[in-house]
């Protein structure tokens, strides 16, 4: 049996997850989340954040599409991400390097100046790692945070009737790879969201106080809408006409022949927040000024989770990036 067979990434965690259960007293929340949750590791009662990420040549990045300081700073925007969606602060960052033994050493030097630049910005310090060899370039970062309990969000928290909301525009990373692998030039808009994408650090820490689930657009809306939903006990309906697309997206999805709405369901690495929240607390964010976007409903399970086109038909909400079927 092959991992394809059994579903792809998530199916492969789930049956490893059943292997070895994470329990301690300690441990808030484990995998299944964005970010490890561990209680007692701050006087002041804050939580303990752990997140790691790994990104391989060929497979997160292409050094002919990608500058080495692009893939720095796209290779701690993914780890912070995680942070920000558990409505946590990053602080302390551990990187680990396979190279080949042929790298030229001026690579490497630019690699890390765009981790520089990228921590300088998220305010996080990078404080060590390890390095190896291997065959293609892997860049696995551990990074930590801290969130107060009452801040805390978790893909669990979602209730019927609560608003889904993401904080920005869907598919431009998506979008900026199809051009790429069609030989075009993708505009600075699509470029940047692809090859050295930001996250919402700007915007989180107004919305984890009044949001309730909350995870980060790494894999997809239609994924990241079901692990919500996996987590949450719930259902959920998307309304298409509302998920917010950049005119950009539209005009890459005609010339590369695909469609805008499924590059946003199922590009993945957007790195915007995907959270749920009361229509009164929804309210309360717009007199904020924080932008945030409406794109559908938490409902009952028994609703299942569904797509709403503009003519209303409905299908089974479905799609998401899968590590194990794809690569640059």
């Amino acid at each position: 049996m092959k991992i394809h067979d059994i579903g792809g990434e998530f199916a492969l965690i789930d049956r490893l997850a059943r292997q070895s259960p994470a329990i301690h007293p300690d441990l808030v929340a484990g995998i299944g989340d964005d970010a490890a949750v561990i209680a007692g590791s701050f006087p002041d009662g804050d939580y303990l954040l752990v997140t790691t990420d790994m990104l391989v040549e060929t497979t997160h990045f292409r050094r002919d599409w990608a500058t080495p300081a692009q893939i720095g700073i796209k290779s701690v925007a993914c780890n912070v991400s995680d942070i920000v969606a558990m409505g946590g602060t990053p602080t302390f960052m551990f990187v680990s390097l396979a190279l080949a033994t042929d790298t030229e050493v001026a690579w490497v030097e630019t690699l890390y100046q765009g981790m520089a630049e990228a921590c300088r910005r998220y305010g996080v310090v990078l404080a060590g790692g390890d390095t190896t060899h291997a065959e293609a370039a892997t860049i696995s970062i551990t990074l930590l945070g801290r969130v107060s309990p009452e801040n805390l969000r978790l893909r669990s928290h979602a209730r019927p009737g609560e608003m889904l909301c993401v904080t920005g525009p869907l598919g431009g990373s998506a979008a900026g790879l199809a051009m790429l692998a069609a030989g075009l030039d993708p505009p600075p808009y699509l470029r940047e969201k692809h090859l050295a994408p930001a996250c919402r650090l700007d915007v989180s820490p107004a919305i984890a106080p009044l949001a309730r689930a909350m995870i980060d657009i790494s894999d997809g809306l239609a994924a990241e809408v079901n692990h919500i939903c996996d987590q949450s006990g719930t259902g959920a309906e998307i309304i298409v006409a509302d998920i917010p697309i950049h005119p950009a997206v539209r005009e890459a999805a005609r010339l590369t022949g695909n469609d805008p709405i499924e590059l946003a369901l199922s590009g993945g690495e957007d790195f915007e927040l995907l959270f749920s929240i009361s229509p009164e607390n929804k309210q309360l964010l717009e007199q904020k000024g924080v932008p945030a976007t409406a794109v559908g409903w938490v409902t009952e399970a028994a609703s299942a989770r569904i797509l709403t086109a503009p003519d209303g038909t409905r299908r089974p909400l479905s799609g998401g990036y899968n590590h194990f079927r794809f690569t640059l």
